[in-house]
C-alpha cells in the first residue's frame, strides 16, 4: 500500500511541478507583454511630442517673422518721421542687419524645434525597441517553462518507473 501511495505522490509531484513551471512562464510572459505595451504607448506619445515640437516650431517661426517685419516697419517709419532716407547709407545697413538677424532668429527657432523633435523620435525608436525585446523575453520565458515542465514530467516518470520496478 505504501508503495502505491509513493507512486501516486511521485506522479502528482511531477504534474504539480510541471504545472507550476508552466504557470510561472505564463506569468513572466504576461508581465513582459504588459511592459511591451507600456513601451509601445510611450513610443506613440513620443511621436506625438515630436509632431508637436515641429508644429510649435513652425508657429514660433511665423511669430518671429511677423515680429521681424514689425520691427523693420517701425524702423522705416522712424527714419521717415525724422526725414531720413532709408534706402541708402547707414539706415540701409541697419535695415539689412535687422533683416539678417531676424531671419537668423527665425531659423534658430526652426532648428531648435527640429532638434527637439529628433530627440522625441529617438525616444520613440528606443521605446519600440524595448517593447520588442520585452516581448521576446516573455516568449523565451514561456518556452523555457515548457521545456522545464517537460523535464519535470520526464524526471517524475523516471522516478515513478524506478519505484515501480522496485515494487515488483
Amino acid at each position: 500500500m505504501c508503495e502505491v501511495i509513493s507512486l501516486i505522490a511521485g506522479i502528482a509531484s511531477a504534474g504539480i511541478g510541471a504545472a507550476g513551471q508552466m504557470q510561472q512562464g505564463q506569468a513572466q510572459k504576461d508581465a513582459a507583454d504588459y511592459q511591451a505595451a507600456v513601451d509601445r504607448n510611450n513610443a506613440i506619445l513620443s511621436q506625438r511630442q515630436a509632431r508637436d515640437a515641429v508644429e510649435r516650431g513652425q508657429a514660433d517661426q511665423q511669430t518671429q517673422m511677423r515680429k521681424n517685419a514689425d520691427a523693420e516697419g517701425r524702423a522705416r517709419a522712424s527714419y521717415a518721421s525724422r526725414g531720413i532716407e532709408g534706402n541708402f547709407g547707414s539706415p540701409l545697413e541697419v535695415m539689412g542687419d535687422m533683416a539678417q538677424f531676424g531671419a537668423l532668429d527665425a531659423k534658430t527657432i526652426g532648428v531648435n524645434s527640429e532638434r527637439e523633435a529628433a530627440q522625441y523620435e529617438a525616444q520613440a525608436m528606443n521605446s519600440n525597441a524595448s517593447a520588442t525585446l520585452k516581448q521576446q523575453q516573455g516568449n523565451n520565458a514561456q518556452a523555457a517553462a515548457g521545456i522545464g515542465a517537460m523535464g519535470s514530467l520526464i524526471s517524475g516518470a523516471g522516478s515513478v518507473a524506478s519505484n515501480w520496478y522496485k515494487m515488483k
